[in-house]
């Protein structure tokens, strides 16, 4: 564990954790044991005083007078040389001293509470004695004379003991908590081995081998969750750095080819003296090569904002057939002259940013006048469904391939071949009208069949919608 907080090592916190738990639980043990072992030494010392007081009890009453007892004080005295620790007083009712064991105790009359029930014990600290259990009771003999017998059992061997037992319950508690954490540490260590190997496994990974995963079958089942979660990122990572490695690949080839026609042809021409008329040519043709690059610079800046989710959009009501009979009319002249018409239907409002929806919309308008047949219609519907309204662009033509269904979507990816190079086409339409749904939190469909295409954008109609369960598959 590092010491400036920052780093720490998780063996070392759960070889803490267990020693700070085996600590309090030593501790707890030995506090109740200590407790116990108190009681019961306590328990036992008033067994034997209360055992004493019954028997001392019927040898006074034997011996019939207080002068009896006095001259029988030897025989006390022999009783109680086989308990040490005990010390016995009795007294006549005028508080005189008749027998005394041992015979000089001092303080041992304190002792005596009369606030205290007789013939039970208590807790007292008699003057010479400290502190120590009590017991007292009256008695009342044949001769109608009446003493009182007081007797303390010194707690000095008890408090002793415990204090030894206090010492070596410590101890235990101590090497009892530091061997636990030692073996939690052990434990936790080997236990997180599976762990390290992820880390090794993971450290091993890099750009040119992706296709790598976390091999963790033989783990604990608390790491195959984390060690799946890696792999699934992984192979997103794998899939962006392929994607990226091909988006470099085909941006570098389309800002190519215009930068060699603008360079060749510009050589070529200054290669020897020109009219002007030919220095023009160059000049409008160098305009629109640079023109196509404005427009792909344009595009893909528009495609970096929508992927770091800075690019912002305000929403607002949009009227579906207003803004489709708009379109139309922008892109009528285009298809006369391509031999197509437009044709609007549908009604409705969604909620959209205008410009953005323009745009998706002259995308997919632009791509159908395309493909579509000469002398065809191109037909544009705004419908509404269950949680989400749609709006679509069809038209007739040769249908896309099932395998490229999946990529038309993907940026530079064109079906026809040779179209490549044409100055207009870079790709990237409908990877922006796929970005710009994405902003809206909606989808874009493509369904290719029968000579006919048609491409739907499909819009929630509330901010928490989620579009893939309310839109049809």
């Amino acid at each position: 564990m590092k010491a400036d907080g920052q780093h720490y090592s998780l063996s070392g916190r759960l070889a803490l954790a267990f020693l700070g738990v085996a600590a309090m639980v030593f501790a707890l043990m030995g506090a109740f044991l200590y407790t116990s072992l108190s009681s019961e030494l306590q328990r036992r010392d008033d067994i034997e005083i209360d055992g004493k007081l019954s028997q001392f009890r019927q040898l006074i009453h034997n011996t019939g007078t207080v002068a009896g007892v006095r001259d029988a004080s030897n025989m006390f005295h022999e009783i109680l040389l086989s308990h040490p620790g005990v010390y016995l007083t009795v007294l006549d009712r005028a508080g005189a001293i008749v027998v005394q064991h041992p015979e000089t105790p001092g303080g041992l009359l304190s002792a005596y509470e009369p606030r205290r029930l007789q013939g039970f014990p208590y807790t007292c600290s008699p003057e010479a004695i400290g502190s120590a259990r009590c017991i007292f009771s009256s008695e009342t003999l044949p001769s109608g004379e009446t003493v009182r017998i007081l007797l303390a059992r010194s707690a000095s061997d008890r408090v002793s003991l415990l204090a030894s037992y206090r010492l070596d319950v410590w101890a235990a508690a101590a090497i009892g908590s530091a061997l636990v954490g030692l073996l939690g540490y052990l434990v936790a260590r080997r236990g997180l081995t599976p762990v390290k190997s992820i880390g090794r496994q993971a450290s091993r990974i890099e750009a040119h081998n992706l296709s790598e995963r976390l091999n963790i079958e033989r783990g604990p089942v608390e790491l195959h969750e984390i060690a799946h979660s890696v792999n699934r990122m992984l192979d997103r990572l794998e899939r962006a750095f392929v994607r990226l490695s091909q988006f470099s690949s085909d941006l570098a080839h389309d800002m190519r080819t215009p930068l060699a026609n603008v360079i060749s042809s510009s050589q070529i021409t200054l290669s020897k003296t020109r009219s002007v008329e030919e220095y023009e040519a160059l000049l409008d043709s160098n305009i629109e090569e640079c023109e196509r690059l404005q427009r792909m610079i344009g595009n893909m800046l528009f495609l970096a904002r929508t992927d770091n989710a800075q690019q912002a959009i305000t929403t607002v009501d949009v009227d579906i057939a207003s803004e489709l009979r708009r379109l139309a009319s922008y892109f009528d002249g285009l298809a006369e002259e391509r031999g197509n018409s437009l044709r609007v239907q549908g009604d409705g409002t969604i909620r959209a940013d205008t410009t953005m929806f323009r745009r998706a919309v002259s995308n997919l308008v632009s791509n159908a006048l395309d493909h579509a047949s000469p002398g065809s219609t191109i037909e544009l519907r705004g419908s509404n469904g269950r949680g989400y309204t749609a709006v679509s662009v069809t038209n007739e033509g040769v249908e896309i391939p099932a395998t490229d269904v999946e990529k038309i979507f993907d940026r530079f990816y064109r079906l026809d071949p040779a179209r490549h190079d044409s100055g207009k086409n870079a790709g990237l339409g409908l990877a922006i009208v796929k970005s710009i749904m994405e902003l809206h939190r909606g989808k874009i469909d493509v369904q290719s069949a029968a000579g006919r295409t048609t491409f739907t954008l499909y819009f929630p109609t509330s901010d928490s919608a989620a579009i893939n369960e309310v839109v049809p598959a």
